[in-house]
């Protein structure tokens, strides 16, 4: 038995236009909550793996860290190739996988052979990092954080604990990470005349404040009743405190007072950020994978917004937006799609020279359109550079069908057709 769709469809076309009305309608719901991107999201089979040792030369980094972490990589499946670099102080390695590796697998397989090999490492090495490559990391907000009134070290605490709490709770955000800027440091420096004065050397210093200045765990106890915790609290709440410590010699104690200069200062600096020539404290905003780009620049500019007016004496300037880029190309690719349907609606007219004709190709593009957001949605893709240019390629097929559809039917008027 043949089914003949477009009879039936044109014999009863209340339930046809009742679901084209709903797919319709769900279709627009759909473009308005699709996620905004620049590009879809793209995993590359990579991992990078990072070793730091300070003060080695690029010689001994070779041959000490990046030829054994080599080959212990070598031995993970589904490796197609191993690149290497090697400065001064830090070796990287990086493995590209075949497609359609499971990049889960594949990380925790190179985070086993780097835990095996560690033994074999120098021990004056940092912990190795292990980083799958991720092209939706990059940040996509820049700002500078500038003040008259405030030192670098309180701009920059100002920065990780008011700034990145704040934008860290908005929606699609999903880290905060500081650059420039120095971290306070409390700076114990050591008299070696008072130290031989007290007879007191800097191995019993250093471990008198790793063992005292230390808050700890104390067990659990009875009180009342009720079980509770116990805690030791043992580190310095102020310079003072610390300034009081008290430090065993030889059945004796001495002051740190008395053999350090303790004093409340900014960590050595490791980076910095400039703008106009002048030094900064920048803060980046990275996105979560899945947030839209536009939505997140606009939560986070309005918050930030709000942190520049609650904090007057303080200067948030946006330095890079990669959002802006996204934006204007989405909007031209709208445009093109829109001025695509409605040439191809014009060509129609031109050439059939009939309204109704006109008006079904004109009606048919956005109503197969429409529900094509739909399904986009729930395939967890995004509006973005290729789905939206797909669409616009698709137009034409679209156009070209009708067409032929529009002059079988004309063709079977003429012949005598209702």
């Amino acid at each position: 038995m043949k089914v003949r769709i477009s009879a039936w469809a044109i014999r009863n076309p209340t339930p046809v236009a009742i679901l084209f009305i709903a797919l319709t309608i769900w279709g627009a719901m759909s473009y308005f909550s699709l996620p905004i991107k620049h590009f879809p999201n793209v995993n590359f089979p990579a991992v990078s793996v990072s070793v730091t040792q300070s003060g080695a030369a690029a010689p001994e980094i070779e041959n000490q860290i990046t030829r054994p972490v080599e080959n212990a990589l070598a031995t993970v499946q589904h490796v197609k190739h191993i690149y290497s670099s090697v400065t001064m102080g830090a070796s990287n390695t990086q493995l590209e996988f075949d497609l359609g590796t499971d990049m889960q697998k594949a990380t925790d397989d190179v985070r086993t052979a780097i835990d095996r090999v560690r033994p074999n490492l120098p021990s004056t090495i940092d912990a190795p990092q292990i980083v799958r490559l991720d092209v939706d990391a990059a940040p996509i907000l820049t700002y500078a954080v500038s003040s008259p009134n405030m030192t670098p070290t309180d701009l920059s605490w100002f920065v990780d604990d008011t700034v990145a709490t704040s934008l860290q709770a908005l929606k699609g955000v999903a880290q905060v990470s500081r650059v420039g800027g120095v971290d306070r440091e409390i700076q114990v420096s050591l008299d070696p005349l008072r130290m031989a004065a007290e007879d007191v050397t800097a191995p019993q210093i250093n471990k008198a404040l790793t063992t005292f200045n230390l808050d700890a765990t104390g067990g659990r106890a009875n009180i009342g009743g009720q079980e509770q915790t116990v805690r030791v609290l043992g580190s310095a709440e102020t310079v003072a405190r610390l300034r009081a410590m008290t430090i065993p010699v030889n059945g004796r104690y001495v002051r740190l007072a008395d053999v350090a200069d303790i004093g409340d200062g900014a960590a050595e600096v490791r980076s910095f950020a400039r703008l106009n020539g002048r030094p900064v404290v920048a803060f980046q905003v990275n996105r979560v994978k899945e947030a839209s780009d536009v939505s997140t620049e606009k939560f986070v500019k309005a918050k930030v917004a709000e942190l520049a007016k609650a904090h007057p004496d303080i200067a948030i300037n946006e330095v890079i937006s990669t959002v802006k880029e996204t934006r204007e190309s989405y909007a031209e690719t709208v445009h093109v799609l829109i001025e695509g349907m409605g040439l191809a609606a014009l060509v129609v007219f031109l050439f059939l020279r009939n309204i109704r004709a006109t008006l079904v190709a004109a009606i048919a593009m956005p109503l197969s359109l429409a529900p094509t957001f739909g399904v986009v949605m729930l395939l967890g893709f995004s509006l973005n550079v290729i789905t939206l240019l797909g669409l616009t390629l698709v137009i034409g097929i679209l156009v070209d069908d009708a067409i032929v559809e529009i002059e079988n039917i004309e063709k079977r008027i003429e012949r005598g057709a209702t």
